[in-house]
């Protein structure tokens, strides 16, 4: 099962995410949580330690591959299964939820 989570800025959406991935997977288990906001804060939602926030990995943009389609339009795939995906560069979290980070805003301008 898949469930996103959207809506306009400061409506609640990382802490919906949050309280709905680790209900979920206290009772469930095995989560998979993506943070994709450039300025993520879905690991304090789900418990993750404030010290540990500077070395969460993000994903590398190496990982990803593009295809030109018919059309013009362009086709972005992972180059590596998504299980290695979720092994190399998940970080796991309370509950059974394991975190993936997208990105993140490295410093002014960079956004």
């Amino acid at each position: 099962m898949n469930i996103a989570i959207a809506g306009k800025g400061g409506s609640g959406k990382t802490t919906i995410a949050g309280i709905l991935a680790r209900s979920l997977g206290r009772k469930y288990g095995r989560i998979i949580a993506i943070d994709g906001d450039s300025n993520p804060n879905l690991a304090l939602t789900l418990g993750l330690p404030r010290a540990e926030l500077t070395r969460l990995q993000t994903l590398p943009r190496d990982v990803l591959e593009q295809t030109p389609e018919e059309g013009g339009k362009t086709r972005v795939r992972l180059k590596v299964p998504a299980g290695e995906v979720i092994e190399r560069f998940g970080t796991a979290g309370p509950d059974g939820v394991k975190l993936l980070v997208l990105g993140r805003v490295e410093h002014a301008g960079a956004g």
